[in-house]
């Protein structure tokens, strides 16, 4: 499963890589699967867990980033770090918000 492709009628559809989706997967209490379905009674849940993981992440990098600044002051905050989670999720957060309003499921396959 290399790609996941997540699809509601109320948004655009989101390809992303299968490394990047089995954390959401997870996030969500959902098995990584080929297929699947978050119905419209689901997506609240989804998210709220989704939000969850997110803030969880940010609240760890400022820590992080705090505490970097404090060892290394010449660094001025800057970092080398890759593409996060919450990075990875807004697409799919976005879509979860426009099926909540719609009522509409979210389903995913290749």
């Amino acid at each position: 499963m290399p790609l996941v492709i997540f699809r509601s009628k109320a948004a655009a559809d989101i390809t992303m890589f299968a490394e990047s989706a089995r954390r959401i997967f997870e996030v969500i209490g959902r098995p990584e699967s080929a297929r699947g379905v978050i119905t419209a009674e689901q997506v609240p849940d989804a998210l709220q867990r989704l939000t969850a993981a997110v803030d969880q992440e940010k609240a760890q990098l400022r820590a992080a980033a705090a505490d970097a600044a404090s060892d290394e002051p010449e660094s001025k905050g800057v970092s080398a770090r890759g593409v996060t989670f919450s990075q990875r999720a807004f697409p799919l957060m976005e879509m979860l918000r426009a099926a909540q309003k719609k009522n509409a499921d979210v389903t995913w396959g290749a």
